[in-house]
């Protein structure tokens, strides 16, 4: 079937650029679509916490075949990180992050140019049954919310110089409020935030009390409290580096 795919890009490489393919970004449950800031721009997402874990899956209304890539820039790869699922050496393809509607010669593979991300193919429309693409959902991505900033990630159609950006998605990342990395913010998080209330704060980014202070103003206040609840209740894969042994943890001084 290998054999083959040069020979059908050729063939289809003229109905690629039709496709209908878009993509949906879930939390990390597969099933909670990450909300939006502005209706009328819909790739335009609601700030997440640094450590946050998202999926992304493209999908197509479209039964043809269809190649395209998904990826940040370099400077972008910085902040947010897109990862793929269950590599497989022998075609070097992330099997797992192929979906059944891609059909069976899909193919997720790192991107080889000027960005970190992959290019993403479908199986052939060869007429046999479960190698064709259908319409329905055709891969799945895992991004990660890395550092603190902005990152966007874009979906192109085509391949080469006959490229055509279909969407563009803009992630920002704000610091994790989840302060004692066990997944969740809640009460034992508002209980270490108010263990330095009122309290101020040096400059170094990595003091002990630095990541209490969401608004980087050196002081612990109602103003980082207010940050602090928007993102109340709400999970995260955030993890807490190793702590170091010779200082005790946050939430006991």
């Amino acid at each position: 079937m290998r054999a083959f795919r040069t020979i059908g890009l050729v063939v289809v490489l003229a109905s690629v650029a039709h496709a209908a393919v878009w993509t949906t970004v879930y939390r990390y449950d597969e099933i909670t679509p990450l909300g939006i800031v502005d209706p009328n721009q819909t790739a335009v997402y609601r700030d997440v916490m640094v450590g946050t874990h998202l999926v992304l899956i493209v999908s197509s209304d479209s039964d043809r075949f269809w190649a395209g890539t998904l990826y940040t820039s370099w400077d972008d790869a910085a902040y947010g990180v897109l990862s793929a699922r269950g590599y497989g050496p022998v075609w070097k393809n992330y099997e797992e992050s192929c979906l059944d509607a891609a059909g069976r010669g899909a193919l997720v593979q790192e991107y080889p140019g000027m960005g970190a991300g992959f290019s993403l193919s479908t199986g052939d429309n060869f007429g046999v049954p479960g190698w064709d693409p259908l319409a329905g959902d055709w891969f799945v991505l895992d991004y990660y919310a890395q550092s603190r900033g902005s990152c966007d990630v874009m979906l192109y159609s085509g391949i080469a110089s006959s490229q055509v950006l279909v969407e563009t998605l803009s992630f920002t990342h704000v610091a994790s409020r989840d302060f004692n990395g066990d997944h969740i913010v809640d009460f034992k998080d508002l209980a270490i935030l108010s263990s330095r209330w009122r309290t101020t704060t040096d400059s170094d980014p990595n003091g002990p009390n630095a990541k209490l202070d969401l608004n980087s103003d050196q002081r612990i206040d109602s103003q980082d409290l207010a940050f602090f609840s928007e993102y109340w209740l709400e999970r995260t894969d955030f993890v807490e580096s190793a702590a170091d042994p010779n200082e005790p943890p946050l939430d006991s001084q």
